[in-house]
């Protein structure tokens, strides 16, 4: 199954699959897949909205799957697997959608890859759900048709696109049309935007922070005026800057006053750089990198939208040109600077992300945050601190962090993973694949012969060897993940002494989940001498439950399994 959901970062967008919950409720009973599917067809559901517009609640996904289950019943199907890829569009190229590509994968080898729950095809309210590029299109035809039932529900109709009926060309042909529609309208959507900036109209996205946003009833355009409650803040954070205020301090004073985002957040240094570097502040607007000005003067055109008074061009300007951030407001163009030696020798700290500040901050909150490697200047050495500007900061060398927690995490990998040997997982498309290929190669073979005319198989040859790129790309990436989930396995110290960063950085994610750095005691100085005690380290669950299995294992007189 996947989750591409993060507790510590909560986002709408997100991917995942999981079983489907009667079907769950009757395992967890006891019961088993094939007393439940009861001689139904078992097929997936498959759920996708391109903007979660309700709070990030994916409530969308959940109607479109309720829908779909009511609907294969009418069939003499069963869903027993869903796939949700939440808020994220099919109508652009770069977009990754990880649950259709999971679904496509997992209906090509007829099962759910982790529990083996079998999968023969699939259902949505329409197909926009499942593809609108002809790319995925023929993803999920070939997928379809290596199932051999190929079965695909659209809302209450089932379609035939294993055969050559029509079908296949007509959805091709819709799906074109689509594409080639999603570029004009980004054309023109482009286009548009170009028109506004240079007339000097409003920006038509969402709301700023500053201003009020549409109101249908009365007909007020959106940041078009400004907010009586939020625009005195933002005039604040401007002037702190200009006056000189770190971008962190501007960020913990408006937390302070429990001042909220425009989407209501709360504020980080990102979002105060970005209000503040705004050329929208004093009316002026950002088109290709660059302020639109007018052609004549070269002066910058000003939009019809109220500007506080407070902030004026000028004023903009001395603080651009002492912001630093190597993020500005975006469309903004960067400086270009010249690398570093260490930006060329990469410069990286093996327990970043790792450490979390255990300081109570000035919100009377536990700060958690991550704490980051920074390069040391002077007698500083490197350190690891904490990035909340909300946060005073914790500060602990880098050089003694790493040394005390390599030395607990070795200590740990060697007492739950010393001696266990791996279990390696075969892939499940291995016989498929090899199939395809002798398929191919019988094809071709009878087109040498003569038995058969290139023009007959010329199609079915092509098939085949997408089928069959497909399948090895699969294959590699299974390769790759088994060596990820075998890291751990045989461990001994050599293997560490082996291991790149990179590699390095993996082990140690598998078994620590966190380390607490707690404050250094009122009373003690911050140039005392390194204190391990006041690291906590928060070991993986898992990472127990394998010692566990282990030593039973052992206990058993078998050779100790890492789960």
């Amino acid at each position: 199954m996947i989750d591409t959901r993060d507790p510590d970062r909560p986002s709408k967008t997100f991917s995942r699959s999981y079983i489907a919950p009667p079907l769950q409720a009757h395992l967890d009973g006891g019961g088993s897949v094939e007393s439940w599917l009861a001689g139904r067809t078992p097929i997936a559901s498959m759920a996708r909205i391109s903007a979660d517009l309700l709070d990030g609640e994916a409530i969308g996904v959940g109607r479109q799957h309720k829908n779909n289950t009511r609907n294969a019943a009418k069939h003499g199907c069963a869903v027993v697997v869903h796939y949700e890829d939440n808020n994220i569009t099919a109508a652009k190229r770069e977009v990754r959608r990880p649950a259709f590509i999971q679904m496509v994968r997992d209906i090509t080898h007829g099962e759910e890859e982790e529990t083996g729950i079998p999968v023969h095809g699939c259902i949505a309210v329409e197909r926009e759900r499942v593809w609108r590029m002809p790319r995925d299109f023929v993803a999920f035809q070939d997928a379809l048709i290596m199932n051999g039932t190929g079965i695909y529900i659209e809302e209450q109709s089932r379609l035939d696109l294993v055969n050559d009926d029509g079908a296949i060309i007509a959805a091709l042909a819709t799906s074109g049309s689509s594409e080639a529609e999603v570029k004009k309208i980004r054309k023109r959507t482009t286009r548009n935007a170009r028109d506004r900036a240079e007339e000097g109209k409003l920006y038509g996205g969402p709301r700023r922070f500053g201003w009020l946003g549409a109101d249908k009833e009365s007909g007020r355009p959106g940041n078009k005026y400004l907010d009586p409650k939020e625009f005195p803040h933002m005039v604040d954070q401007f002037l702190m800057r200009h006056e000189g205020k770190s971008w962190r301090s501007i960020t913990a004073e408006m937390n302070r006053r429990r001042v909220l985002t425009a989407r209501g957040n709360r504020w980080t240094e990102q979002a105060v750089k970005s209000l503040v570097t705004n050329p929208a502040l004093w009316g002026g607007r950002v088109l290709d990198g660059k302020i639109i000005v007018d052609e004549e003067t070269g002066d910058p055109i000003t939009g019809s939208w109220e500007t506080p008074e407070e902030i004026t061009y000028e004023k903009w300007l001395v603080v651009m040109a002492g912001v630093e951030a190597n993020r500005l407001h975006r469309g903004m163009s960067q400086p270009k600077r010249n690398p570093t030696e260490d930006d060329r020798r990469g410069r990286r700290y093996k327990y970043s992300g790792f450490l979390r500040c255990g300081r109570d901050n000035e919100l009377d909150e536990t700060c958690y945050s991550k704490m980051t490697g920074n390069k040391g200047s002077g007698k500083n050495k490197d350190h690891y601190r904490c990035g909340d500007a909300n946060c005073k900061g914790i500060s602990r060398q880098a050089e003694a962090v790493d040394t005390y927690l390599d030395g607990l995490t070795l200590a740990y990998l060697e007492k739950h993973f010393a001696g266990t040997v791996a279990i390696p997982i075969p892939w499940r498309g291995k016989e498929k694949l090899k199939a395809l290929k002798v398929q191919r190669k019988s094809v071709k073979d009878s087109v040498a012969d003569g038995t058969a005319e290139w023009g007959d198989v010329h199609d079915l040859l092509l098939r085949l060897n997408r089928n069959i790129k497909t399948l090895e790309e699969e294959e590699k990436e299974h390769v790759r993940k088994e060596a990820d989930r075998n890291l751990l396995r045989g461990w001994s110290r050599e293997k560490w002494e082996s291991f790149d960063f990179e590699q390095r950085q993996r082990a140690i994610g598998q078994v620590l989940a966190a380390v607490i750095v707690m404050p250094i005691p009122q009373g003690v100085s911050d140039k005392a001498p390194f204190n391990p005690a006041l690291l906590k380290p928060v070991w993986r669950k898992e990472a127990g439950q394998k010692s566990t299995q282990q030593s039973g294992d052992q206990a058993d007189g078998t050779a100790p399994i890492a789960a």
